[in-house]
C-alpha cells in the first residue's frame, strides 16, 4: 500500500489566523483544494473549508473582513506524512472529514490529504492487483494447456504415465 507522502498535495493553501475571510476566500478561488489551513509557526491550528465560508457569510451575516481565527475549525485532525494508506482510510472513516493537514514528526505542515486522494489511490491499488491477478490466471491457463498437449505426446514415450 502507498504512503500518504506519495499521494498528498505538497502545496496546501495556508493563512495566519490574523488573515481576513476575504483573503482566505481569494486564495481558495484560485485553487481546487477547497480549504485553507490556518497555521501558526508552520503548524496547523485550524482549517477553513469552502462550506465554512458559505455557511458563515450567508447565515451568520459576518463581515468579509472578519479574521479567519474567529470562524476556523480548530482541534484539527492531522495525519502523519509517513502513515500508510489504510491508516489514513481508518481516520477518514472515523472522523468523517474530507480534508486533512499532513504533518511531519515535529508537527509542521507538509501537505494536504483529501478523501478523494485516498479513494483514487485505493482504486489505483485495486486496479494494479486485479491486473496482477489476471496475469497469473493467464499464465496458469497457458501452463495447463501446455501440460495437456505435452501429456498427449509424452504418454507415447513414457508408459508409466498411462
Amino acid at each position: 500500500m502507498a504512503r500518504i507522502s506519495k499521494i498528498m498535495n505538497v502545496n496546501p493553501l495556508t493563512v495566519k489566523k490574523e488573515a481576513t475571510i476575504s483573503e482566505a476566500a481569494k486564495l481558495m478561488a484560485n485553487k481546487p483544494h477547497g480549504c485553507v489551513i490556518v497555521t501558526e509557526n508552520k503548524k496547523p491550528i485550524g482549517i477553513i473549508t469552502d462550506s465554512d465560508l458559505v455557511r458563515n457569510l450567508a447565515y451568520k451575516k459576518i463581515n468579509p473582513e472578519t479574521k479567519v481565527g474567529q470562524i476556523m475549525s480548530s482541534l484539527v485532525t492531522s495525519i502523519m506524512y509517513n502513515s500508510k494508506l489504510e491508516n489514513a482510510n481508518k481516520i477518514i472513516d472515523t472522523k468523517g472529514f474530507r480534508r486533512y493537514p499532513v504533518v511531519d514528526k515535529e508537527g509542521y505542515l507538509v501537505g494536504l490529504l483529501s478523501e478523494n486522494d485516498v479513494v483514487q489511490a485505493i482504486s489505483d491499488d485495486m486496479r494494479f492487483h486485479r491486473s496482477l491477478q489476471n496475469t497469473v490466471l493467464i499464465l496458469f491457463v497457458v501452463f495447463e494447456f501446455f501440460v495437456f498437449i505435452l501429456y498427449r505426446y509424452m504418454i507415447n514415450y513414457f508408459p508409466f504415465l498411462r
